[in-house]
């Protein structure tokens, strides 16, 4: 797989990307979520690469995408992380896609049902939610927290999120090798959102996967639900025995999930 990891210039930033599966097919793009990279998605590649073209990226400052600058808190504004997405599907001659976002990735798949909802043939987020309120307070806490946390500590702390050994040792990996300043710079972009309107607004059939372990996401995700449930074209998964990282957590039941979700929509 690491062999067919590419980059391309977009701008400013040299994205990092692994394309996969049938040419012409129907695209999957799968997005990582803060402090993790494309290679959370290996499995997904080698499940659905044999009936789907299949993309997935590392957004900017994660994984070795990188930039001919230094970048700022302002580089990471959510709708310019989906604005070099935008980018690279363009670059790749790619038309429509479903969209599969994880944490922040989710976050971006709203972004994208915003900006560019003629280009998303499904959508389908796990470990997001689409409204958040977090006070100053707990954001500067959040900073500071995290400034004063060695990646390689970082990493661990991550790992604790994952519910399978498995999951924990990738989740450590992909966090211990993130950038600090881009968590840094990520944190207040993350911490205040509310696309609940976006959704009431939007016409895209969407699913969202839900792991009964994900305690800290399930707790606020509610009216994310009751505002898809109000709208239609909704599907709602409860995942056994995942966390936030449901794909790594139980990719077998995940890929089903998916793929399952994925052929219903041609019916």
């Amino acid at each position: 797989m690491k062999n067919k990891v590419k980059r391309t210039q977009l701008g400013e930033i040299k994205i990092e990307y692994l394309l996969t599966g049938i040419e012409n097919k129907e695209t999957i793009l799968f997005v990582h979520g803060l402090g993790a990279n494309l290679s959370q998605f290996e499995n997904q590649h080698q499940y659905f690469e044999d009936r789907y073209q299949v993309l997935s990226i590392s957004l900017r400052g994660h994984g070795n995408t990188t930039s001919t600058r230094e970048l700022t808190e302002p580089d990471f504004e959510l709708s310019r992380l989906g604005d070099d997405i935008i980018m690279l599907i363009d670059t790749l001659g790619i038309d429509k896609f479903h969209f599969v976002g994880n944490s922040m990735g989710g976050n971006l798949g709203y972004e994208l049902m915003k900006a560019h909802p003629d280009r998303m043939l499904s959508f389908t987020s796990y470990g997001t939610t689409g409204k958040l309120t977090k006070s100053g307070f707990t954001i500067g806490l959040m900073k500071f927290t995290y400034k004063l946390m060695s990646m390689k500590t970082m990493g661990k702390f991550s790992g604790m999120a994952g519910v399978s050994e498995d999951s924990k040792v990738k989740i450590t990996e992909m966090m211990s090798q993130a950038k600090k300043s881009t968590v840094l710079h990520l944190i207040p972009h993350l911490g205040n959102f509310d696309y609940l309107e976006v959704i009431k607004n939007s016409q895209i059939k969407a699913q969202i996967i839900r792991g009964n372990k994900d305690k800290e996401i399930n707790k606020v995700i509610e009216d994310t639900i009751k505002t898809f449930k109000q709208r239609g074209d909704f599907s709602l998964i409860d995942l056994e025995n995942s966390g936030h990282f449901a794909n790594l957590d139980n990719p077998d039941l995940f890929n089903i999930t998916l793929g399952t979700f994925l052929i219903g929509l041609n019916e």
